[in-house]
């Protein structure tokens, strides 16, 4: 890089095996500021290095933005272990939650053009669109779903897509079968389906696929001609990043998650040189090169607080319009994160105030998480401190760690069913448990006899559980070492079926025949 006391941007990058930039270099006018950058560039380009060989992530890219002008880029490892195919500038990453902010952005853009109100009604737009509670689904706005703030448990209805296979349509469908397990308008919990509700209600307002709606509003105005919301453009991308799942703190080869169901809070994917765009845009009030994408009070709402979860002096944490809002001694940051188990992990943080971001794509997960984390805090602490000030990377492992431990969250695992009982009986003829049991909410659950146990199909999916004989009438799911109990009738046939792993708040695990 070049000397203190000039700025570099690194452009058209790739990197090494051994994680050297190259390209081509621009240096910056002097100024003040510049000279500031100058010394924390070096440093956080060090810092970068450092952690991700640290990772074992296999591919990373980091942009850094500073008052309208991408300061630094550089691109870290590979996009295919296998292949050994370096990370460039225009390598697609999966941007997983990332994508909320998209939505947002895309509504702001109807917002801003008076096509629509924050404050205007999901159903009202959306008849397809109703909640466990009449009168709140009368009542939610677009806003209460993108500040999630509607009663719905958390995560609730990712099931309907990862395990049943529903569709769209078919999971909003279904949320008028999903208690609400928190206070309209006083509770928050994390909604991917309150992301996409909104994003459905919008696209129907504007006569077109949501997936269209956002390329129109935001994509093509804004240049980023390699992002998509469809999960076939990021697949069949010539330079596309595979994704790498950490087992046994080595990486494997994922099967991607096609996350098109609920693509408008997860199924964007992009470039860090479009990234780096996108970044841009929302720093500049909703303009870039000159060209008003957004208006200035629509985006800016995106940012502001609508959903306080903890307030402590000059220190709050709240959820915006698909952006988390963290104020710190009286700074204020806009960011967002995402994560996909399948080796996805993402960030973007905007410094207002500042018009500064910072943009991290990985290909890893856990790793991933743990190294944009660190990256973001590392940044932090350079601009306004001088010093990294802590050994990020220890802290945020033990963190995640902790949160994957069995039972920890409702991400993570349920504690495992413990062997089988000394003297467990044998189950009855498999054929006996056979047949279809349904509920409103999850649907249908066909059970079929296999050769050593039973196949479980749920809903739309292709895919079985495969539930072992465990004790009686009680078998075990082997994809979730948890347990699936059936009850039989005076009659002698199965009555329902009960799955631990369904029984989550707001639903429960009991299919009747």
């Amino acid at each position: 890089m070049a000397g203190l006391f000039a700025l570099v941007l690194l452009t058209g990058c790739v990197s090494s095996p051994a994680g050297q930039p190259a390209g081509t270099s621009q240096v910056l006018p002097q100024t003040s500021e510049t000279a500031t950058l100058s010394v924390i560039i070096p440093q956080f380009d060090a810092y970068a290095e450092e952690t991700f060989k640290r990772s074992g992530v296999p591919g990373m890219a980091v942009a850094v933005v500073k008052n309208d002008t991408v300061v630094y880029l550089r691109c870290f490892g590979v996009r295919n272990l296998t292949s050994l195919e370096p990370v460039t500038p225009d390598t697609r990453f999966q941007l997983a939650s990332i994508s909320k902010s998209f939505t947002s952005a895309s509504i702001a853009s109807m917002v801003g053009n008076g096509e629509i109100g924050w404050d205007d009604r999901a159903a009202a737009m959306n008849p397809g669109f109703a909640l466990s509670d009449p009168w709140v689904s009368d009542h939610v706005t677009i806003r209460d779903l993108l500040s999630m703030r509607t009663g719905l448990p958390e995560y609730g209805a990712d099931e309907l897509q990862y395990t049943f296979g529903y569709n769209r349509s078919e999971m909003i469908s279904r949320l008028r079968y999903l208690g609400l397990t928190g206070a309209f308008r006083s509770s928050y919990a994390y909604s991917n389906i309150g992301v996409t509700a909104a994003a459905e209600s919008a696209a129907k307002k504007a006569g077109m696929p949501w997936e269209d709606l956002v390329t129109e509003r935001v994509f093509i105005p804004v240049g980023m001609h390699n992002t998509s919301a469809r999960f076939a453009d990021f697949v069949n991308s010539e330079n596309h990043a595979d994704t790498y799942p950490t087992t046994n703190g080595t990486p494997v080869a994922g099967p991607f998650i096609n996350d098109d169901p609920n693509s408008p809070a997860g199924g964007v994917s992009s470039t860090i040189s479009d990234m780096a765009r996108y970044a841009r845009l929302q720093l500049n009030d909703g303009s870039i090169d000159g060209t008003q994408v957004i208006a200035v009070d629509a985006l800016r709402e995106t940012h502001t607080p609508q959903n306080i979860h903890k307030l402590s002096g000059r220190n709050m944490s709240a959820y915006g319009l698909g952006w988390d809002v963290i104020m710190e001694n009286g700074r204020t940051r806009v960011e967002h994160g995402g994560d996909l188990s399948s080796g996805v992990s993402t960030y973007i943080t905007l410094y207002p105030e500042d018009k500064t971001a910072v943009v991290v794509v990985t290909n890893g997960f856990p790793g991933g998480h743990v190294l944009k984390k660190s990256l973001t805090s590392g940044w932090n602490d350079l601009y306004y401190k001088g010093a990294v000030q802590n050994d990020y990377y220890s802290l945020i492992e033990q963190q995640i760690n902790d949160a994957m431990k069995p039972g920890a969250s409702i991400l993570s695992p349920l504690p495992s069913m413990p062997p089988a009982p000394a003297g467990a009986q044998p189950p009855r003829a498999l054929s006996s448990y056979a047949g279809s049991y349904r509920q409103d909410y999850y649907g249908t659950i066909s059970i079929v006899p296999n050769v050593t146990g039973l196949l479980a199909y749920p809903g739309q999916s292709s895919t079985p559980l495969f539930l072992s004989p465990y004790n009686g009438d009680t078998f075990r799911d082997t994809s979730s070492d948890t347990a699936v109990n059936f009850t039989f009738g005076s009659n002698g046939s199965t009555a329902s079926v009960w799955f631990t792993q369904f029984e989550m708040p707001g639903r429960n695990g009991t299919f009747v025949r």
